[in-house]
This record gives C-alpha cells, sequence and structure tokens, in this order.
C-alpha cells in the first residue's frame, strides 16, 4: 500500500455524551496504508450522523469476474484489462479457491521474469480466501481487513460468492459520507473539539500491539479496548 491519497478537513464531530471525538482527514497527500489502519475508526465515529449502518451489500462490486485455477497469468491479465478491474476469483472444480491480483502478476510472474502464458494461477494466487457476509456493516469489513492484512474480502452467502469489497470500493465512498457529516455537524451547531492523540506500544487491557493508543484514566488502550470500556460505562449509566 504505497500510494498516497489526499484528503481534506478537518472536520469535528461529536460522537456521544460519553466522549467526542475529533473526525481529522489530514490536508494534503496521506499514504493509504494510513487511511487504511484508521479506516474502521473513522467509520466507527461516522455511525451518529448516518440514518443507518452502510452495509458491504451496498459498496461491494458485483457479479465477480472468474477463471478456473488452471488459466494461465496472461489470461488473468487480459481479464482484468477487459473489464478493468484489479483482482479475478479463482476456482478449481466449480469452488472459490483463491484470489490473484495485479499485484501477485507483477511480483510473482513480471518481477521473477516468468513466461505469463506458462504460469498457472493457481500457483500465484491468494489462498484461502477471506469472506463476509453481504448484511455486515462497512465498519466490520474494514475491521477484518485490518486483521488479516489484505484490502480485499470475498463476499459470500450461504456458500455462494455475492460479490467483492475492496478498500478501494470503501474510498470511493468516504468523500460523500464525510459531507454528510459535514452537513449534520454544521447543523448542530456542536463546539470545536480538541483533536485526539495516539501513541504506540502495548495495550494495558489487552496486552496487543497498537499504533492507536489512546489514554483513559491511567491506562493507555487500544481502539477495540477503549470501545468495550465505553459500552461498559454507557451500560452501568
Amino acid at each position: 500500500m504505497g500510494d498516497a491519497a489526499c484528503l481534506g478537513g478537518p472536520y469535528d464531530v461529536e460522537i456521544n455524551s460519553l466522549t467526542s471525538q475529533r473526525y481529522w482527514p489530514t490536508s494534503g497527500c496521506i499514504g493509504l496504508r494510513y487511511i487504511f489502519i484508521r479506516l474502521p475508526q473513522w467509520i466507527h465515529w461516522m455511525g451518529p450522523f448516518l440514518s443507518e449502518e452502510i452495509t458491504v451489500r451496498e459498496v461491494m462490486t458485483s457479479p465477480v469476474i472468474e477463471l478456473d485455477a488452471e488459466s494461465t497469468a496472461n489470461m488473468a491479465a487480459a481479464m482484468m484489462a477487459k473489464y478493468r478491474i484489479s483482482s479475478i476469483l479463482v476456482r478449481k472444480d466449480g469452488r472459490p479457491v483463491g484470489i490473484v491480483t495485479k499485484r501477485d502478476l507483477v511480483e510473482k510472474v513480471v518481477a521473477l521474469d516468468r513466461k505469463p502464458s506458462e504460469v498457472k494461477i493457481e500457483e500465484i494466487m491468494s489462498s484461502p480466501l477471506v469472506t463476509i457476509d453481504p448484511s455486515a456493516t462497512l465498519e466490520d469489513a474494514v475491521r477484518l481487513m485490518n486483521r488479516q492484512g489484505i484490502s480485499r474480502l470475498i463476499v459470500s452467502y450461504k456458500g455462494n460468492v455475492q460479490g467483492i469489497i475492496s478498500l478501494k470500493d470503501v474510498l470511493k465512498i468516504t468523500p460523500d459520507i464525510i459531507a454528510v457529516i459535514k452537513e449534520q455537524f454544521n447543523l448542530s451547531g456542536g463546539p470545536i473539539l480538541k483533536r485526539e492523540s495516539y501513541l504506540e506500544g502495548y495495550c494495558d487491557s489487552c496486552g496487543e500491539w497498537s499504533d492507536m493508543l489512546i489514554r483513559i484514566d491511567d491506562q493507555y488502550v487500544c481502539e477495540e479496548c477503549r470501545l468495550e470500556l465505553e459500552k461498559g460505562s454507557l451500560t452501568r449509566a
């Protein structure tokens, strides 16, 4: 994820009575990896400003372009060029078994000076597939991508492939979501909030490494533990 994207900001967003956060996509160009890591948190903050949660079904690309595992790398490249896509679902004996991307073609074929017409895509595909239900939320999808270190998920319902959702699909709708947030916030006339700062290190609650530690009382906790603490506080209230 060495690409960069340009976003405008800042936007101040009050999340709930318990906590207030600032949604601040930095002005200028920032790396997609930075966006990828922080997308789940941004989407979580956006939630209260949307009439209903955005689901994977609303964002996914469908139908999915497929090839048999015995197909060659040059066939995959031709299909990508024809349909202007960056990934293809791979099937073997009728079952979805993996996914091959432009990056796979570059790193596993071109960079190694292999002949594309002699390389089967089952040799270079990513497997096993990571799937998600079409009714899952956009936040769930990005969190799953983050945990797995991937940028695409196959959307599957009862074992049948329904579509594919990628980080780029999410980024395509982000400007529209930001516009909604900005409009809602302007209408609410809320106060300007102080920007949160983050640290890197091990979470005092779960012990896992995080580059988004935030201080709550006398502990530094990761995003997931912060949400759990907030849920607990709301339940007690």
